[in-house]
């Protein structure tokens, strides 16, 4: 047993259950090996975890940075030309635009999942949050958990306008019960396939009825977390072709 102890087999347990200073030592060691395997586990979660959102960034970074890159080269092949100049400046623009949306959204991500947001409940008129919500899909007033669940429900509104046809229908409605409150945004678009909803919610999950080839962005993720992380659950219910509806649903104060 000391042997297997000795080659790092921490399965096993040193004798401890006699009296002596040999027993005390046996004690120690076991206990400080205990606390550096916990140790060691953690500081490789930990690594996993910056690996994983390192490559999150990345994955996520590489469109905007190649378009940037064609635009340049296009601005250089004709600089005398004013409007090819002009109309590749604005979509640089825009790019530059995309790239900082998608790191504040990996950021605050990577802020929920190391648990250093802490949501406070507040009451609020659900009305007012819907309307601050929509109001404006780029600004948000510094609220502390209304921006976030505004920023939730926002991401959950512009997913359903990307996959909405023109002339389509968005609607955002709720209830209450004694003990219930549930928030509803529905659509009449594109819809999701059955094989499919169960990933939705998945970092860059790309579906093979997608012709995004960057696949879900971190607009869903984000508000996943959001959602959970202020106690609520967040589900899904969607049809190919028809339309879906994401169901928000916090408990409420007896």
């Amino acid at each position: 047993m000391l042997t297997n102890y000795i080659n790092g087999d921490y399965s096993c347990h040193l004798p401890q259950n006699h009296e002596g200073t040999i027993f005390q030592i046996f004690s120690s060691v076991e206990q400080l090996a205990t606390m550096l395997q916990s140790k060691s586990e953690t500081e490789h979660q930990t690594k996993e975890f910056l690996k994983g959102t390192i490559s999150d960034i990345s994955h996520q970074l590489k469109t905007p940075l190649s378009a940037l890159a064609l635009y340049q080269e296009i601005i250089e092949a004709e600089p005398e030309n004013t409007d090819t100049v002009r109309q590749f400046v604005a979509k640089m623009g825009v790019s530059l635009k995309r790239m900082e949306q998608l790191i504040q959204s990996m950021l605050k991500i990577t802020r929920l999942d190391t648990g250093t947001i802490i949501f406070e409940k507040n009451a609020c008129v659900v009305s007012k949050l819907i309307a601050y919500s929509i109001n404006d899909l780029t600004t948000r007033a510094r609220n502390e958990d209304m921006e976030w669940t505004g920023e939730a429900i926002g991401n959950l509104v512009k997913n359903a306008m990307e996959h909405t046809q023109p002339g389509g229908t968005i609607e955002i409605t709720w209830e209450r019960t004694p003990v219930m409150l549930r928030i509803f945004i529905s659509d009449n678009g594109d819809g999701i396939a059955p094989e499919d909803i169960h990933h939705i919610f998945k970092r860059f999950y790309r579906s093979k009825h997608s012709l995004d080839t960057q696949g879900i962005g971190p607009g869903l993720p984000l508000a996943k977390s959001i959602i959970e992380g202020q106690g609520g659950i967040i589900s899904a219910k969607s049809e190919l072709y028809q339309g879906t509806t994401f169901t928000l649903s916090f408990l409420t104060e007896m």
